[in-house]
């Protein structure tokens, strides 16, 4: 508004000296300022019409800086021009919302766009909840060359946005043990074998040694050949990790640093090809939940239940044996909201909420 007023002004100064002073020059230069910023605004409609843009995040995973202090999310648009004019400044207000909790974010972004180019502004949202989050872009504002008038492009974008706690460094090991425990499940180890009839694991030649019952004869017969079928080996998850703990009890600091001690250690026990089950006392709920982490996906889906329902404390080994008769497993961990971490029993660390990166590094955990 401010440019606008001494813009005006200007023309108006420059109509009066033109008057003043009879001139015609300065006529001509009045009637050009006066024209200009709607051939502007006219160019500007036809570059407004070929723009498309989009809601940009950060990646899904390790979306947090990995500091013990400051945390950043990214999100930000993606602007297409598909026409061969520059656009010297495109501003978009993105309006994020927590879809458990109701809070609410507004941020501001900006920039150059060139002709027939893409463009992307990001910015940092210090802080935010974990949890799901409700990204809306109601439209961009196309400002011309002299950078105060504007015509906005209206057109409604929205995208959800799961933003999960940091991950940190750690040297938390799954032991032989516990790979091989067996247990009966629906899944089955992609390289290694065992008994189960129900499912084969790969066909090979028959060697010295080998079970005549795991003679696979059709196959045989047909190649002319002996050939022995391995059997897959069943497998559960032979981790469960209980969530004892009342979020409302916890202050902002402390909810942070549970969420990312948790997320850490889930993190690790996939990269270790380690399934595992999260459990959890679920608000006005008799049987405790619990959520089988195999891959990636599995996390985002925990991560978005959690955020839409609540959790008390009152996961422990005892009621899961009572809602989960006869579940197996071959290590458990405990995490509650003194943010004490027990692993089959014994204590193994009390997490300082500004010692997290540091005590996950020294941890020493063997499942």
């Amino acid at each position: 508004m401010g440019k606008s007023i001494v813009y005006g002004l200007g023309i108006a100064g420059n109509f009066y000296l033109a008057v003043l002073y009879e001139s015609r020059g300065l006529l001509a230069v009045c009637g050009a300022a006066v024209l200009l910023p709607f051939f502007f605004l006219c160019v500007l409609s036809y570059a407004r019409q070929r723009l498309e843009y989009e809601i940009l995040s950060s990646e899904a995973e390790l979306t947090y800086a990995k500091t013990d202090h400051v945390e950043s999310y990214l999100t930000g648009i993606r602007v297409e021009n598909h026409s061969g004019i520059t656009l010297p400044r495109v501003w978009a207000k993105i309006r994020l919302k927590h879809v458990a909790t109701g809070k609410t974010r507004l941020v501001k972004v900006q920039g150059k766009v060139p002709a027939e180019g893409m463009a992307e502004f990001m910015t940092k949202i210090r802080e935010p909840e974990f949890g799901l989050w409700q990204a809306e872009c109601m439209g961009l504002r196309c400002y011309e060359w002299m950078n105060f008038l504007y015509l906005q492009k209206k057109q409604q974008i929205q995208k959800q946005i799961m933003i999960f706690p940091a991950v940190y460094d750690t040297t938390i090991k799954v032991g032989i043990r516990t790979r091989l425990f067996w247990s009966d499940g629906q899944h089955y180890h992609p390289q290694i074998s065992g008994d189960d009839p129900s499912e084969t694991l790969k066909l090979r030649e028959y060697q010295k040694g080998d079970r005549l019952n795991r003679i696979h004869w059709k196959l045989s017969a047909k190649n002319e050949a002996m050939i022995v079928a391995e059997l897959s080996m069943p497998m559960n998850c032979n981790v469960v990790c209980f969530l004892d703990v009342s979020l409302s009890a916890l202050s902002s600091r402390k909810s942070r640093t549970y969420w990312e001690v948790l997320h850490t250690i889930s993190q690790e026990l996939l990269l270790q090809e380690c399934a595992h089950y999260l459990v959890w006392q679920q608000k006005e709920e008799p049987q405790l939940q619990r959520k089988a982490i195999r891959r990636q996906e599995d996390l985002f889906d925990f991560w978005n239940q959690i955020s839409l329902c609540g959790i008390e404390k009152g996961a422990c080994p005892q009621d899961y044996a009572k809602d989960y008769p006869g579940e197996t497993y071959a290590s458990f961990l405990v995490w509650n909201q003194e943010l004490e971490l027990f692993c089959n029993g014994k204590q193994e660390a009390k997490i300082m909420p500004n010692q997290v990166r540091s005590q996950m590094l020294e941890l020493e955990l063997l499942l």
